[in-house]
């Protein structure tokens, strides 16, 4: 799981520690240290509580989760190519004119472009310029 979800169930502890012993816990703390968080899940599981109690468990398989995602770093997608091994997989981004190339052949540049192509043609229902 991630930073975010522990986040989520430690804010969950300090406002249900704040409304049984009155007092929160630094939510911060208990994040950045593995001794502070450790300390509040001790407290969370004596209190009895079980809210608390299911709490700390869920605070636990948070960070055996998070620990298994740093051990088992993500790879990058298989590429065909060395120099598309950062792209998503879905294949290359293409310019427009080689998309129209493909799709209506060679485009001659002296040619004038369709109507749907230029702004102006897009209020005109008729496509005239």
């Amino acid at each position: 799981m991630s930073t975010q979800a522990r986040l989520r169930i430690a804010a969950r502890i300090h406002y249900a520690l704040k409304h049984l012993l009155g007092e929160g816990i630094d939510v911060a703390a208990m994040l950045s240290s593995p001794a502070q968080a450790r300390e509040v899940l001790f407290v969370c599981q004596a209190s009895g509580q079980p809210e608390l109690m299911a709490l700390a468990h869920q605070y636990n398989v948070a960070c055996q989760l998070a620990a298994l995602g740093k051990a088992g770093a993500r790879t990058e997608a298989p590429q065909d190519a060395a120099w598309s091994a950062n792209t998503s997989g879905f294949g290359v981004t293409q310019s427009a004119e080689s998309v129209l190339e493909s799709r209506h052949g060679d485009l001659d540049a002296a040619a004038p472009r369709k109507s749907w192509l230029l702004k102006t043609g897009w209020l005109r229902r008729d496509g005239a310029k």
